[in-house]
């Protein structure tokens, strides 16, 4: 077993992830790579040939390590034959990695400049599926219908990342698994069972659904830009039964957050009597606060809508 990265080879297979404990296992990958130089000087060559300003409003940091493509391409456990989607793909650094594997690719990007130059780059890869818009609006990248069985593999745009996920998980098929690399806040965030100050709705909605399996920390110098925040890859596979709550509940529960500061007694004075009848039925203390209320609870407040 590689301690590097948890993950389990036998000769001539692909690498299968073997799930961790519920610690937090972080992992400087800062080991030098016969790719990056080379990387880095054809992402700055794409990019002044096609104009592009990396935009900090649409989180374009682009991927420039291959040591850090190679390692996410096999945390994410991709195969031959595998339905995989990726957002925001920018110059195919990670897109073209996972196509040589031999996996379907729906991707999605909204730079129209970025798409036009992936067609191109792209073009003789017939396992390659690629849209126009934005990820959104098409959450899932429009995988069809009939494949249910799908990973996200992506170098996350930061600027989009809760409101992506929230989109996801109102989708018609979740995920076995979605491996992002994203800012290490939000990561945190999508898990912070054991940081009560950091737990949203998000938190909430991704942990009914998602157990954690990996995150490891990805440098500042693996991309171009620098971001000036910390990265990391963040892995999580489906739960056995997930739990999805209706949207008038996560309605619901994104406005008992906008009063996380007060006292649930005083919450559900000013909520509706759904709202007033959990706090009854689940013998939720009067001076709690929303982010004291367990998982468990959180789910029972779904059966009131």
């Amino acid at each position: 077993m590689s301690k590097a990265w948890g993950l389990k080879v036998k000769p001539g297979n692909s690498p299968v992830v073997t799930i961790m404990g519920p610690r937090i296992f972080f992992k400087e990958i800062n080991k030098p790579s016969a790719e990056p130089v080379s990387l880095l000087k054809q992402t700055l060559f794409d990019l002044e040939n096609l104009k592009v300003i990396p935009s900090k409003k649409k989180g374009q940091n682009f991927l420039i390590d291959g040591n850090v493509v190679n390692k996410f391409v096999a945390i994410s456990d991709v195969r031959d034959g595998d339905a995989i989607v990726e957002i925001g793909p920018g110059l195919g650094a990670l897109s073209e990695k996972i196509l040589k594997v031999g996996a379907k690719l729906f991707a999605i990007e909204l730079d129209r400049r970025l798409f036009n130059f992936l067609k191109s780059k792209l073009v003789n890869y017939g396992n390659l599926w690629l849209r126009h818009g934005d990820a959104v609006d098409f959450p899932i990248a429009g995988l069809p219908q009939n494949i249910s069985n799908f990973k996200i593999v992506s170098n996350l745009p930061y600027s989009i990342s809760s409101t992506w996920i929230g989109a996801l998980l109102e989708c018609y098929h979740l995920p076995q698994s979605i491996n992002l690399i994203t800012q290490t806040e939000t990561a945190q965030r999508f898990f912070a069972s054991t940081r009560p100050s950091e737990i949203c709705p998000t938190s909430i909605f991704v942990q009914s659904a998602y157990d954690r399996v990996h995150m490891h920390r990805v440098t500042a110098k693996s991309f171009y830009p620098k971001p000036m925040v910390s990265s990391v890859m963040v892995s999580m596979v489906k739960k056995q039964s997930p739990f999805l709550f209706k949207p008038r509940t996560k309605q619901a529960i994104r406005w008992i957050f906008t009063k996380r500061r007060k006292q649930m007694g005083g919450i559900g004075k000013d909520g509706c009597t759904e709202l007033q009848n959990w706090l009854w039925e689940c013998k939720i203390a009067t001076h709690q606060r929303p982010e004291e209320i367990s998982m468990q609870q959180w789910q029972m407040f779904d059966k009131f809508f």
